[in-house]
């Protein structure tokens, strides 16, 4: 079994900031972006406010750790 060491993430070709390079990583953003938006429709009323916020930010936390795992590395010479 070999390991797959391709990175999700790196920067972009035009312009500044990283962007997905692979189908995990927009795999990674897409589910990102649909719990973001679905947690506080679902459970808002059952978590308060308070509760949806926490979440959003252990989300995105985890997804930070996720970019940052996968991020393409810059070549040393």
């Amino acid at each position: 079994m070999t390991v797959d060491r391709r990175a999700w993430f790196g920067r972009k070709r035009i312009g500044w900031g990283f962007s997905p390079r692979s189908w995990q990583g927009w795999l990674t953003v897409f589910i990102y972006a649909l719990l973001m938006m679905t947690l506080p429709a679902c459970f808002g009323t059952q978590w308060g406010d308070r509760g949806v916020r926490i979440v959003w930010i252990v989300l995105s936390i985890l997804f930070f750790i996720v970019f940052l795992w996968k991020l393409e590395r810059p070549k040393r010479n």
